[in-house]
């Protein structure tokens, strides 16, 4: 058995703010909750914060480093996460000692911010990876904050490619997924539903129009959209959505079915 190998951070970005400014362009990969506008180098009193986000989800305070999480970094994020009433706080490295694992966990069982540690990873391509090492338990989210999850994603969560944790009522209107830095989202409306790709950064319209080399207007009915700060693809699927729960199973099958193609279809280019 061949064991993939990694490159050490420090040999990919001659600064740690490179790695905020390239972090902050993509936070939707951290997969910590639906936050957009990410400041590199926030100020929080007389310091700076790595990358602090606003979203649906609230404000988010990220501090990374490269190497083995130190606890100086540690007490960085918990007071920068204070200071600016952060709802979720990550700590990003590419290793971390088991006490602050231990930490971090207990942080969450007593605090009203979601804690998570996050490792880092980058392969012989240079193509990134994050990997949740310690992070909220779906019961004490639960417990403290009376979260309703919604039943349409429920099946679509438990397995195949968009597992993961379930979806809140309040954010029932999209899962995403990210792939070679796009965000992609399954989006669910109250007579429709779609499948969103959407670029950010500064060469966003060329990666945008990159991609849609991969998916000819023969095969795919999509249209283009484009605001100050990203740019999409939508794609159609049908026009049944939440409202129309009786359709629900054809529903989920259509919407993963074309996600994951779009999905597969990225992955495995060259792109």
């Amino acid at each position: 058995m061949k064991l993939q190998e990694f490159k050490k951070l420090c040999s990919l970005y001659t600064r740690e703010e490179e790695f905020s400014s390239d972090i902050a362009n993509h936070i939707s990969l951290l997969n910590v909750g639906d936050f957009e506008d990410a400041e590199t180098e926030s100020n929080v009193g007389t310091r700076k914060a790595d990358i602090v986000a606003t979203g649906n989800d609230g404000v988010l305070v990220v501090e990374n480093q490269f190497g083995k999480a130190d606890w100086d970094h540690w007490g960085r994020l918990e007071a920068y996460a204070r200071l600016k009433e952060a709802n979720v706080a990550v700590l990003i490295a590419e290793e971390f000692e088991e006490l602050m694992i231990v930490t971090c966990n207990l942080r969450n069982e007593d605090s009203n911010i979601d804690w998570y540690l996050v490792q880092a990873q980058a392969n012989k391509h240079d193509e990134f990876s994050f990997h949740q090492i310690a992070r909220p338990a779906i019961d004490v989210q639960t417990e403290r904050k009376n979260v309703e999850y919604s039943e349409f994603w429920g099946p679509i969560r438990r397995e195949g490619l968009f597992a993961g944790k379930p979806v809140p009522i309040r954010d029932e209107g999209w899962i995403g997924k990210g792939i070679k830095g796009i965000s992609l989202l399954l989006q669910l409306h109250n007579h429709a539903c779609s499948v969103l790709l959407s670029f950010q950064g500064e060469n966003r319209l060329e990666r945008r129009d990159t991609i849609m080399e991969l998916f000819p207007k023969e095969e795919f009915e999509y249209e283009l959209r484009e605001s100050p700060k990203f740019v999409n693809i939508v794609f159609t699927v049908m026009d049944k959505g939440k409202k129309d729960k009786e359709h629900w199973p054809m529903i989920r099958e259509k919407l993963t079915k074309l996600g994951a193609e779009i999905y597969d279809r990225i992955k495995e280019s060259d792109i």
